[in-house]
């Protein structure tokens, strides 16, 4: 408020001067002649004082709330940076947590997966046996198909579901090209086993 007052009689000031420097000249010329000349002035003066005296009683309280409230503004965007820089920087840090982590996550469910394929393996193999036992001598042929068949189909639906639960995690950390050599490398380690 201090500031404001102190701005504004400062500029009262300076035109109050600018006038007077400017008016002098012209002043001392014409109070040879008439006298006049140096009232009208002192007139001009007066009423522009008077009109900035007004202009600051009525234009300093809406000026200074709109100065304040966008003072509050600028502060409250302000802070809120600040809380979306710490939670941007805080997501980033667990990112790279993520990503540091990535290679065990990435072994563990291979090796769960690789369990369950085993698990899945071994019963469907006992069954067959059983089935087998019973009817090998009508469909001997028709259970290598089978057998065939449902491997094939086991290793789409594990492959689809090792992907789709590989996307997921993926999605969450890693960029699309670490995403895209993840994958290859992936299906190349399961070329290889088969």
């Amino acid at each position: 408020m201090k500031s404001w007052r102190n701005f504004f009689y400062l500029l009262a000031c300076v035109v109050v001067v600018s006038v007077l420097l400017w008016a002098s000249p012209s002043l001392a010329s014409e109070a040879e002649g008439h006298g006049t000349y140096w009232k009208d002035y002192i007139f001009q003066i007066v009423n522009f004082i008077i009109l900035m005296a007004i202009l600051i009683k009525f234009i300093r309280p809406p000026l200074k709330g709109y100065l304040e409230k966008r003072h509050d503004q600028v502060k409250e965007d302000l802070q809120k940076a600040r809380e979306l820089s710490a939670a941007a920087e805080k997501a980033y840090k667990e990112a790279q947590k993520r990503l540091e982590n990535m290679d065990d996550e990435i072994k563990s469910i291979r090796e769960k997966m690789l369990s369950e394929v085993e698990m899945e393996k071994k019963r469907l193999m006992e069954e067959a046996e059983r089935r087998a036992d019973v009817m090998r001598e009508q469909a001997e042929q028709g259970l290598k198909e089978e057998i065939a068949q449902i491997k094939k189909k086991l290793r789409e639906e594990i492959s689809l579901e090792a992907l789709a639960l590989a996307e997921k995690l993926v999605k969450k950390s890693i960029t699309k090209e670490d995403q895209k050599r993840l994958v290859d490398l992936y299906v190349q380690q399961l070329g290889s086993k088969n």
